[in-house]
């Protein structure tokens, strides 16, 4: 019982490590998405090496913003990987009814609007788009300022081979892809300490996600703490069953006669 009123611990250290940023993704889904440079289309292989990437982002808070010529929150910031995954995969261009135009600051701007308020050490965009701005209130360079006057890190991805098939008289012709506003595309990167790529075939597109995730790897945040497992209850319980052997040994077989 003195032992146990003691209250004997084993106490252990544990240690945590985490590694978390926020991202959000804008994806266009103007309907130049459609184009099938990449196999199946450029959307289609785009949803594939997204979806792949967020899976190697166990610790992360993912976002998805599509645009056309407007943009929209799809998901806000969330740790449900295989949700955003599952919505990922049902994306189409008829998500967004001005599909027929490309708002690349509209895209930036929602992007914006979900990270500025977040507490994170480290806030990213990944820009994902095969065309110029043609579209919207917001210029990608306002947009890209803003960006960076609240830390936000963009990260562009132009997507598109260096050159397009077209029909040509019962066949096909090559003509040089001049849809995609390159030069843009790197000052966003540049201007917030980004950086732009240019995603011309499967591999290269491939590559990109895994630089991408090379590159943002956060500054761990060490927590320790103290597990203490109790030991007390069971040397009470010994002492309470010695205490009733005893009464039981006193009162019925150690009998005191006067």
């Amino acid at each position: 019982m003195v032992v146990g009123l003691a209250r004997p611990q084993i106490v252990s250290e544990h240690k945590i490590k985490k590694e978390g940023i926020d991202i959000v993704v804008a994806l266009d889904l103007s309907k130049s998405m459609l184009q099938e440079d990449f196999n199946p289309n450029r959307l289609e292989k785009s949803k594939e090496l997204l979806s792949q990437f967020i899976s190697k982002r166990t610790d992360d808070r993912i976002g998805l913003v599509i645009f056309g010529g407007d943009a929209y929150t799809k998901i806000p910031l969330t740790f449900d990987t295989n949700m955003l995954k599952d919505v990922i995969e049902k994306i189409d261009v008829n998500d967004i009814t001005s599909n027929n135009q490309t708002a690349i600051g509209m895209g930036v701007g929602v992007a914006i609007n979900r990270l500025k308020d977040s507490n994170s050490k480290s806030k990213v965009i990944i820009l994902m788009t095969d065309g110029e701005n043609n579209s919207g209130e917001l210029s990608p360079m306002d947009a890209t300022k803003l960006a960076k006057n609240f830390g936000i890190k963009i990260y562009t991805i132009g997507i598109g081979s260096y050159e397009r098939n077209i029909p040509w008289f019962g066949g096909v012709r090559k003509i040089k892809n001049n849809e995609l506003d390159e030069n843009l595309l790197n000052a966003m990167a540049k201007e917030t300490n980004g950086q732009y790529f240019r995603a011309s075939d499967e591999k290269s597109f491939a590559n990109i996600f895994d630089e991408i995730n090379k590159l943002e790897k956060t500054e761990v945040e060490k927590q320790e703490f103290l597990q203490r497992e109790e030991l007390y209850f069971n040397f009470v319980k010994t002492s309470l069953l010695f205490l009733i052997v005893g009464i039981f040994l006193e009162f019925l077989i150690f009998i005191r006669i006067p």
